[in-house]
């Protein structure tokens, strides 16, 4: 099973806890993860998950 999770936007200085709390929530699920920034330092953070 294959899947992405798109949280809404985060500011700057959550970015790193949004990352871990992704990876504890999927664990190694986890195949790829992008921070883009979107407005107003802003960040959207993808989660790409694949197989465990």
């Amino acid at each position: 099973m294959t899947g992405e999770d798109t949280p809404d936007a985060v500011p700057l200085f959550l970015v790193p806890r949004a990352v871990a709390d992704a990876i504890r929530r999927h664990g190694r699920a986890v195949r790829e993860i992008t921070v883009r920034r979107t407005r107003n330092h802003q960040y959207s953070i993808n989660v790409e998950r694949g197989r465990p």
